[in-house]
């Protein structure tokens, strides 16, 4: 059995985020050991292969008032192969405190608005691979979500702070997306970017001022360079 928790050093800058970050770690990887030895009590002491935990949490991004952080997961518990997935977390600078994704988005908002946006950007992710790399596009989910392969609901689905080209400010919202969720396993993951202008209007009073302008040139061509490989 390995686990292995990994936070960026930039993490440091923001003391209680990353105590936060650390503890929750922590926590994921001794709840993964007990499950692993009850697993090996179960099977009489062995098990076929190896069992592993990977948690990983990247440098932040910030405005004036926002820091967030986003990274990966990985787990193989056997079978053909592991399975990864992806965390994100907004922080209150001031305040010290999570942002929970709802305060992001005004009390009225039409949820509705905010899927088809990430729709749009998953399905921009998918085209811009490109060749034998393209996919077939996914579709909007229905009223019950039921569709194969469908956008999710943006909401329960982590994204963190875009880099932006204006000082101070977000430019839009990445959303990060796991295996299986609009394709195959062999489609892999996707990082769908949805810029400050398309959720501008449905953003809280409290952090609307915190987005403008657009996600940053550099950070999009690194986006590109990374899903390229």
């Amino acid at each position: 059995m390995t686990t292995e928790l990994t936070l960026d050093p930039a993490l440091r800058a923001y003391p209680e985020l990353r105590a936060r970050l650390y503890d929750d770690g922590m926590t994921a990887i001794r709840e993964f050991e007990a499950d692993v030895r009850k697993a090996r009590v179960e099977n009489g002491g062995d098990l076929e292969s190896n069992m592993d935990l990977t948690l990983r949490w990247d440098a932040p991004v910030e405005t004036a008032r926002l820091v967030s952080s986003d990274g990966m997961f990985w787990s193989f518990t056997g079978g053909a192969h592991g399975n990864p997935g992806f965390h994100a977390i907004l922080w209150d600078r001031a305040g010290r405190r999570e942002v929970k994704p709802t305060e992001l988005f005004r009390a009225d908002v039409d949820q509705t608005k905010l899927d088809h946006a990430l729709c749009d950007a998953i399905n921009a992710a998918k085209a811009a691979r490109g060749g034998d790399q393209a996919w077939d596009p996914a579709p909007y989910r229905d009223a019950q979500g039921e569709d194969l392969w469908a956008c999710p609901a943006a909401l329960e689905t982590p994204f963190s702070l875009a880099p932006g080209d204006t000082a101070g400010k977000a430019g839009g919202l990445v959303f990060l997306i796991g295996p299986y969720i609009v394709g195959p396993y062999a489609e892999g993951v996707y990082t769908a970017v949805v810029p400050a202008a398309a959720v501008s209007a449905l953003l809280s009073p409290e952090w609307a001022d915190q987005f403008g302008g657009a996600p940053s040139q550099a950070y999009l061509d690194q986006l590109r360079a990374e899903q390229a490989q």
